[in-house]
C-alpha cells in the first residue's frame, strides 16, 4: 500500500489526545461533519470519551500528501472515517491535518464503546485501503484526467489549425483557377 496508516488505543478519556493532535489548541479540530469544533464541542467529545473510557488514535499519511491541499486531505480523511464508523453506532471522531513533517498527515481521535472501536488486522487493512483509494488513486485519476483533458484540448487546437490551413489552401486554389 502507498498510504501509511497507524492506529493505537487507550482505555481512558481522549482529553490528552485532543490536546496533542490540536497542538494545545493551535491547530483546528474538525468534527465528523467537517466543521471546526468549538471549545464546547471539544468538551462534549472528551466527556463522551470519559463515559466510554476508550479512545483510539489514528494517523493517515498518503504518499502524495504534499500534492493534496489541506481541504482535500481533510475531506478524504473525513470520508474514510465515515465509512469506518458507518456500522459502529457509538463511534464518533475528530480530526486535524498536520504539515509539520516531510509527509503531510491527518490525526484522528475516535471515541465510542470498545466493541465499536475494536479493529482487527482486516479492519486496519480496510481503512488503509480505503484511504489509499480515496487519496492516492483518486489523485492519480485526477492527474490523468487533467492530462487527458490537456491532450484533448491540444488535439482540438491542432484540428482547428489544420481546418484553418485547409480553408486557406482552398481559398488560394480558388484564386488561381
Amino acid at each position: 500500500m502507498t498510504t501509511y496508516y497507524s492506529t493505537d488505543y487507550q482505555e481512558s478519556g481522549a482529553g490528552d489526545l485532543m490536546k496533542y493532535i490540536s497542538r494545545e489548541g493551535d491547530t483546528p479540530l474538525y468534527d465528523r461533519t467537517g466543521r471546526e469544533m468549538s471549545d464546547q464541542r471539544k468538551q462534549r467529545f472528551i466527556e463522551k470519551s470519559e463515559q466510554h473510557q476508550f479512545e483510539r488514535h489514528m494517523i493517515i499519511s498518503p504518499e502524495n500528501g504534499d500534492q493534496l491541499s489541506n481541504d482535500e486531505l481533510a475531506r478524504e480523511t473525513r470520508r474514510t472515517m465515515e465509512d469506518f464508523v458507518k456500522e459502529r453506532p457509538s463511534a464518533t471522531f475528530a480530526y486535524t491535518v498536520h504539515r509539520d513533517t516531510e509527509h503531510p498527515h491527518a490525526h484522528i481521535a475516535m471515541t465510542g464503546e470498545k466493541t465499536d472501536l475494536y479493529m482487527d488486522k482486516q479492519d486496519i487493512d480496510a481503512v488503509r485501503e480505503n484511504a489509499n483509494e480515496r487519496m492516492v488513486e483518486n489523485d492519480r485519476y485526477k492527474h490523468r484526467s487533467r492530462e487527458n483533458s490537456r491532450d484533448s484540448q491540444q488535439e482540438r487546437q491542432l484540428e482547428a489549425e489544420q481546418r484553418h490551413r485547409d480553408r486557406d489552401a482552398e481559398n488560394e486554389e480558388g484564386l488561381f483557377r
